[in-house]
């Protein structure tokens, strides 16, 4: 890899010493902009990183009450549900810790994520959902270590509506779901419901936005013979509120609070395939704070940003293998970060963002086993060491240099990661972690104007992540594992080239992406039921991403999208683990008067057999593959007014028996979801 590296490096300086500044060629008519790719806003058109968008609208018509469900139509994303409290989303072939999410620029991630697919997602309330937008590729030079396979940022609603002095409004969504709706075996209450209350006004230049939500979910009904999974259940209740105060007309003042809280959330897997009589999240907690600077002209930047942020994320493990013993593991994880990011134009040519990224986790864990036959209770040691920090520093610098007909965008940064803990472990003693590493990566993006419609996109990125906590001290599905406080950084070298095609009422892009990674870690059986993490493993990971949206006139609407992906282990030449299937999606509205839209959508996936040695091990996954399957739904939405809204979705038409490939459990079957939205002003 240091090689590579270094020929990146030298692309990198060769291609910025012979840029000629020239004004950028100005194109017509683009509509979409972003701020992930590049962190400043920027045409979607016009930027050379593949990008996805669920916009506001795509987000309100939805009718999902659970965030992993926003991006069932997202283009290059796959999302697996190991538990109905679960959906991790796969880019290009990666997820879990190796897929960086963000809230309003901030990020969600610790460093006690899981190995593969996990459930954090789905800590984030829907109804604070503005926009998301997504990232696909490395993301690393702007954000650091886990964006090996892209970024997810999570944009959140404020007050935008500042015409009057004194204003408020509220709102009321109330949606109901028939494949979440049965009797829980374990109360007898039945479910399916989720409720939203929220608040929103300004005074003057001060604006809030504030709510409350509850759900409650009941055993997931799937399809075909499938049945009402159990357990699947649990329920939910969270709070939100955001105040944004001009300053001047150039400078924002922002504060938001989240809080979530989730009850009793099995991993329906552990129970339905590995025989634990119990192992929920309890609880499964996430709160956080932060308080954003934006001003323009501030002194000797055109554009500032600072944001300071205290992220709490509190996860317990209750887990009965065997009657009646119960071990009951609280990890408490509490995050101060501080990011800084400026903006300067040189020239007419270059535009430079830049500046600084600070997060320290700090761990709070306990483990007790409790006899529920004789009431006793006894301290164990946890999984993750009590009093553990973990820290990360990162700096970096970008250039968007316009030219004649082209625009390059070159990055760099220099990240630094810093971890201490101490381990008394049950069979292997004393265990000692010291974490002092630092890397350099880069990125070098392109984009050329073949016609005012078409731009050829692609580029070359490194991309790195460190070894978090969880990495060097394990846990793991269906068997045991052992620490390893020795491992090294995940690293990769990523390439991609694409089309983008953009009209007025069509656009369409096309994406081939290869990416070589090194030193990725992965878990090794060193005896039998045991495993470790250990950095072995080399990968090269290639697919092609392409989607289609067309609007024929007012009335008819088309979009589609597909993604196919291919990972192989370089080591053993065996299939990589985990990698989707190839996927797609198909849509079609029909819009008869601004007011009542129909839709119908089809979620298509084929076969995927071609399976690790570690899918085959894996009890999630059915003996030989996971089957491919045509999902039909049908949507239709109708606004009564500008204050009522009713969305009904007519689900699995077909009542198919299906689930995405890695799942431990079936989606539901066929059901209806009904959502009423009534707002008053």
């Amino acid at each position: 890899m240091q090689y590579r590296d270094e020929k990146l490096f030298a692309a990198c300086l060769a291609m910025y010493s012979c840029v000629t500044p020239s004004q950028a060629q100005q194109l017509t008519d683009t509509s979409e902009t972003t701020v992930t790719a590049t962190r400043i806003e920027r045409e979607l058109f016009e930027t050379p990183q593949a990008i996805t968008v669920i916009d506001d609208r795509a987000v309100e018509e939805a009718n999902v009450s659970a965030t992993p469900d926003l991006f069932r139509y997202a283009e290059g994303v796959y999302l697996q549900k190991t538990n109905l409290g679960g959906g991790s989303p796969f880019i290009r072939g990666l997820t879990g810790k190796q897929v960086l999410i963000l809230i309003d620029g901030v990020r969600l991630n610790n460093s006690y994520y899981r190995f593969g697919p996990h459930q954090y997602l789905n800590t984030i309330d829907p109804n604070v959902i503005e926009r998301i937008e997504v990232v696909r590729g490395p993301g690393s030079v702007l954000y650091g270590s886990d964006a090996l396979g892209g970024v997810i940022n999570v944009i959140t609603k404020k007050r935008t509506d500042f015409s009057k002095d004194l204003d408020l409004d509220a709102l009321a969504v109330a949606t109901v779901d028939t494949a979440t709706a049965g009797e829980r075996a374990s109360d007898q209450k039945t479910g399916g419901a989720a409720l939203r209350f929220q608040s929103e006004g300004n005074r003057g230049g001060l604006g809030w936005l504030g709510g409350i939500s509850g759900k409650r979910y009941d055993d997931l009904h799937g399809g075909g013979n499938v049945g009402d999974q159990e357990p699947s259940g649990y329920d939910e209740f969270s709070a939100d509120l955001k105040f944004n105060y001009a300053l001047g007309a150039n400078t924002e003042l922002v504060f938001a609070q989240q809080y979530l809280r989730q009850y009793d959330v099995p991993k329906t897997s552990e129970v339905t395939l590995d025989g634990k009589a119990k192992f929920n999240y309890e609880p499964q907690q996430r709160s956080l704070s932060y308080l954003e600077y934006r001003g323009k002209n501030l002194a000797l930047f055109d554009q500032t940003k600072i944001t300071l942020s205290y992220n709490r994320q509190i996860e317990g493990e209750e887990v009965i293998k065997i009657q009646p013993i119960e071990t009951r593991e609280i990890t408490d994880v509490a995050t101060i970060g501080l990011d800084a990011q400026f903006t300067n134009q040189v020239h007419t040519a270059h535009r430079l963002t830049y500046g600084l990224s600070y997060y320290r986790d700090n761990f709070d864990t306990k483990k007790n086993q409790f006899d529920h036959a004789t009431g006793t209770q006894s301290s164990l040691t946890p999984g993750t060491p009590d009093g553990a920090e973990y820290i990360s520093l990162g700096a970096y610098v970008q250039d968007e240099v316009s030219l004649e007909q082209s625009e390059i965008i070159v990055g760099l940064r220099y990240s630094r990661f810093d971890t201490e803990g101490r381990l008394d472990h049950p069979t292997e003693g004393l265990q000692t972690l010291k974490l002092d590493t630092d890397k350099l990566t880069a990125s070098l993006n392109g984009l050329y104007h073949l016609t005012p419609s078409v731009n050829l996109v692609g580029g070359v990125a490194q991309g790195f992540r460190a070894p978090n906590m969880e990495d060097f001290f394990g846990r793991v599905d269906f068997s045991s594992e052992i620490p390893n406080t020795r491992l090294e950084p995940e690293e990769s070298m990523n390439w991609d080239i694409g089309l983008k095609y953009y009209r007025r009422h069509t656009t369409a892009n096309i994406y081939y992406y290869l990416g070589d990674y090194d030193k990725l870690i992965t878990r090794v059986e060193v005896s039998p039921g045991v495993e470790q993490r250990r950095n072995i493993d080399k990968a090269r990971i290639q697919g092609l991403e392409g989607s289609l949206n067309h609007e024929f006139d007012r009335h008819w609407m088309l979009a589609l999208n597909a993604a196919w992906t291919r990972g192989e282990n370089k080591v053993s030449n065996e299939p990589l683990r985990r990698i989707p299937p190839l996927n797609g999606t198909f849509r079609l509205r029909y819009t008869a008067r601004p007011a009542l839209w129909y839709e119908a959508a089809t979620l298509l996936a084929a076969k995927q057999d071609r399976l690790s040695p570690g899918d085959v091990r894996d009890k999630r996954i059915p003996e030989g593959g996971a089957p491919g399957y045509a999902i039909f739904n049908l949507k239709l939405g109708y606004q009564a007014g500008k204050q009522q809204q009713l969305l009904v979705t007519l689900e699995n038409l077909g009542d198919r028996k299906y689930k995405t490939h890695g799942s431990g459990l079936y989606a539901a079957g066929r059901s209806l979801a009904i959502s009423y939205r009534s707002a008053w002003d």
